[in-house]
């Protein structure tokens, strides 16, 4: 049994950190996505202050469309959720585990929810 903990307590490590990469990926490309958006939508109107953006206009168009490309290829939002409900199932496992859930039927449940995780929330 202490094997099985010892993996059920790596694999809430790595989903947590799949899910704050995911999420920290989804909030910084959305916030990039929409600023450099707006900029090349203002284009030759940016005056004052602000007309040195001018000069990076082609470059955050060029950002606009890799950022875009990159949303929709790699699905950020959703393997976000995804891992947050990996995360959430291993922690019901764990749940179940303490109150006298086998060493057999948790092993299945883990490699089933490892098996999920893994077809719905990697590359």
């Amino acid at each position: 049994m202490e094997l099985l903990d010892a993996e059920l307590k790596k694999a809430k490590r790595r989903m947590w950190w799949a899910t704050f990469l995911w999420s920290l990926w989804y909030r910084f490309s959305r916030v990039a996505l929409i600023v450099a958006a707006a900029v090349v939508a203002a284009g030759d109107h940016l005056h004052g202050k602000l007309g040195w953006l001018m000069k990076w206009q082609p470059s955050l168009a060029l950002a606009v469309a890799i950022l875009t490309a990159m949303d929709s290829w790699l699905r950020p939002h959703t393997k976000w959720q995804g891992s947050m409900k990996s995360r959430d199932d291993l922690a019901s496992l764990a749940i179940q585990i303490e109150n006298g859930l086998s060493a057999d039927a948790a092993q299945t449940r883990l490699d089933e929810i490892r098996a999920e995780h893994r077809d719905r929330n990697l590359l």
